[in-house]
């Protein structure tokens, strides 16, 4: 039956089809792009379609219904999706067109006649262009699947089937090439300058073909790779949660111990610079200006407190008074670790400072709390019970009330001393 014919008794026309596709252009769209989830009921809730265009598309083979979901007819979507180069990879087309040129050339060879020559040239173009958007989809379909299937074993599989159809393009593009070599001879007997320009093209587009093929195949390579540690760890985690929800980890094994005696190295996620200066240079001055710029790359901080030596600061007997300060800290938190009736905060919001220091404010004693529970927590004994402080915030006059962790002084270090001695 020819196209004719067919279209006859659907009784269509291109040119019906094409005003029925450019009228309902928006339900085109959106059925191409969200496919198998539009019911019938949601696109008839649209603005631009009343139920009787929507029997209308039904009827000339445009939508499809199916338990209630709409979609595009699979020739309309595989036209859209030829033109645009996307969809799925099917290298099936290049073995056809392929299979046609060595016909067409056995024609040729045979009868030296233009119509041969004709389909000659047409099928090198059809080569061309369809191993160009082969390649293009498979590299947009090897993307799409790693950065959007879920399933981490279709998502190998499917890498593993774009990876043979790789192979099969390459393939196709090695018969290519010797059905061009085989036969160059006779293109030249021809002397048609647009047969030479189609070869040559043909010919450079296939070196570049291959590049292209090499480097979705170092993409495939990767993400297979990246997609096989993932779900070593995820089945690695897995496990873990399981032999922990059983307490084996607790209870038969020195878990525990094991972990508490690993002093771990934290680099809190900086990367350090590759270097080969001496460190000698490094204690220079213009070593620390080198070393400032590496902490501001990567905002170091600890790396920037030494500074150049500059001229002495007008105010530098506050600065002093602020550093005696900061080290009084140290002999008060000695004092509160000698005496056992209070707790931290309550020590520190009854501490009487020196008359140097001046006033010190219930925030400032606060900050000082907070300071002095991170900077000495090693001799501090944490029992994790909240305490509540009633107080009246200076600038509102509100009551309010401040609950802090019950700290105390550790009772046990002294016995450990003297265990060590």
């Amino acid at each position: 039956m020819s196209n004719r014919t067919i279209l006859m008794s659907l009784q269509v026309n291109v040119k019906d089809l094409l005003s029925n596709l450019y009228y309902n252009r928006g339900v085109v769209e959106l059925l191409f792009g969200q496919r198998d989830h539009i019911t019938v009921n949601e696109l008839l809730s649209r603005d631009d379609i009343t139920e009787e265009q929507y029997r209308k598309l039904v009827s000339l083979d445009i939508l499809y219904e199916y338990e209630n979901v709409v979609s595009l007819n699979d020739a309309v979507v595989a036209m859209f999706e030829d033109f645009m180069e996307i969809g799925e990879v099917t290298p099936g087309f290049i073995n056809d067109y392929i299979n046609e040129l060595k016909r067409h050339i056995k024609f040729y060879q045979e009868a030296r006649e233009m119509r041969f020559l004709r389909s000659i040239k047409k099928y090198l173009k059809r080569i061309n262009s369809t191993l160009t958007r082969e390649i293009i989809k498979l590299q947009k379909n090897v993307d799409d699947t790693y950065k959007n299937e879920s399933n981490y074993r279709i998502k190998l599989q499917k890498l593993e089937d774009y990876r043979e159809k790789r192979d099969t393009i390459i393939e196709f593009i090695k018969q290519t090439n010797a059905i061009v070599d085989e036969t160059r001879v006779l293109f030249n007997i021809t002397n048609d300058t647009e047969l030479f320009g189609i070869v040559s093209s043909l010919k450079s587009s296939l070196i570049e073909n291959l590049d292209f093929l090499i480097e979705i195949q170092t993409d495939i390579t990767d993400f297979i790779n990246k997609i096989q540690y993932q779900l070593d760890v995820y089945k690695k985690a897995q496990r873990l949660k399981e032999v922990k929800d059983h307490g084996t980890l607790h209870f038969k094994t020195n878990f525990r111990e094991i972990v508490s005696n690993i002093n771990t190295l934290k680099h809190n996620g900086h990367k350090t610079p590759k270097t080969k200066i001496p460190i000698d240079f490094l204690y220079s001055d213009d070593g620390h200006v080198l070393c400032k710029r590496i902490a501001e790359k990567y905002k170091i901080t600890r790396l920037m407190v030494r500074g150049l030596a500059d001229k002495m600061a007008g105010n530098f007997k506050e600065k002093g008074l602020e550093q005696q300060i900061k080290l009084d800290t140290e002999k008060l938190v000695e004092r509160f670790l000698t005496q056992t009736k209070l707790n931290l905060f309550e020590y520190l919001m009854e501490y009487k400072f020196p008359k140097a220091i001046g006033t010190v404010s219930f925030e400032e004693r606060l900050s000082l709390f907070v300071e002095i529970a991170m900077e000495y927590q090693n001799q501090l004994d944490f029992k994790y019970r909240l305490q509540y402080h009633d107080y009246v915030e200076a600038v509102t006059d509100i009551k309010k009330r401040l609950g802090y962790t019950l700290i105390l002084p550790l009772k046990d270090k002294p016995k450990k001393e003297k265990a060590t001695k």
